[in-house]
This record gives C-alpha cells, sequence and structure tokens, in this order.
C-alpha cells in the first residue's frame, strides 16, 4: 500500500482564524443593525393590527348578540370585564353585556395593550351600546358616526394610527392613517 507524500506541506488544521471569526461576526452585527428597524416596524405593526382586530371582534359580537336576541346590548368600560367601571384606566378594556333579569349577562368584553394609546372622538363617548336591530345606541346628542383611535406613538411603522368607527347603522370599519409619530385626538 502505497501513501501520499506531503514533500514539504503542511496539514492544514481545521477552524477559523481569530481575523476571520471577528470580520464575520462584524458582518453579522451590521446585518443585524440594518435589520432592527423593520423588525420594530413589524412588531408594532402587528400591535396594531392585533389591538384594531380585538375591537373590531369585540364590537361584531355585541352587535350580533343584540340581534340574534332582539334585545339592546350596553357597552362600558371595564378592568375585569365583569363589572363596568366608568374609573378604569384607559387601556384597560371594554365590556358589552345584556340586561338579563335583575343582573346583567356578559357577552364580549375585551382587554387592551397597555402599550397602544386608545381616544375616542366626541361622539364615540356617547356611545352607549346596540339596539335590537343592530344599530347604534347613543346619548341624544350624539346621533353621527363615532371612531376609536388605536395609535402607538412611533414612527415605526410609518401608519402608526387605526381608526375605528362606527356608523350609526352599526357598520364598523377600520382605517390605517399616519400621525407622523403623535397620536392627536380623532375629529368628530
Amino acid at each position: 500500500m502505497h501513501r501520499p507524500t506531503w514533500h514539504g506541506a503542511r496539514k492544514c488544521a481545521g477552524g477559523f482564524s481569530l481575523a476571520e471569526l471577528m470580520a464575520t461576526t462584524a458582518l453579522l452585527a451590521l446585518l443585524g443593525a440594518m435589520a432592527m428597524p423593520s423588525l420594530e416596524n413589524l412588531i408594532n405593526g402587528n400591535r396594531l393590527a392585533n389591538a384594531s382586530n380585538e375591537v373590531l371582534a369585540f364590537l361584531n359580537a355585541a352587535r350580533l348578540e343584540a340581534v340574534t336576541h332582539h334585545t339592546r346590548v350596553d357597552l362600558c368600560r371595564s378592568a375585569d370585564g365583569e363589572r363596568c367601571s366608568g374609573d378604569a384606566p384607559s387601556p384597560a378594556g371594554w365590556m358589552a353585556y345584556r340586561p338579563e333579569g335583575d343582573g346583567i349577562e356578559v357577552v364580549a368584553a375585551t382587554r387592551m395593550d397597555g402599550r397602544i394609546l386608545l381616544q375616542l372622538n366626541q361622539a364615540a363617548a356617547g356611545w352607549t351600546g346596540y339596539d335590537a336591530d343592530g344599530r347604534i345606541r347613543t346619548r341624544p346628542q350624539f346621533l353621527s358616526s363615532g371612531r376609536m383611535r388605536l395609535c402607538i406613538p412611533t414612527t415605526r411603522p410609518r401608519d402608526n394610527i387605526r381608526d375605528v368607527t362606527i356608523r350609526a347603522s352599526g357598520r364598523v370599519e377600520v382605517t390605517a392613517s399616519s400621525g407622523n409619530g403623535e397620536c392627536p385626538s380623532p375629529s368628530d
């Protein structure tokens, strides 16, 4: 059996040199730094989408309950999803309920993400619930559609606002817009 000869060549050891390792680490750090703004856009965009979808589902569930059971369904702020609390902090949440004998039956509840600012325009502050025909019930002085604004005070994503609008008919829609990093109050 014949063995190969190396004639002065050294056998190469496996592995990386320190310079190669440092260059690779620097390249990975640079790529990671470039990806961070995109990741922040994605995370904040998903937070807004999730919050607006949750509010939309909550309002649709309350409206469906009113129409299905041909009764009124009331809306209120709630810290725990079981009792109304007018002094609940802004991100606490909302509850929908219908009268049941001497008490109430909770039909839907939602809890808000504390990182998202929730604002109501004047008409939305007048919402009291849904009628049996699915129309939004308001205090007499508020007959127009109302708007809930969900916002993250950042420029990432550029469209940092989601407006949830309820028309007088009860129809709900969500629109995205840019506040240029600010969270202005929704207009009437």
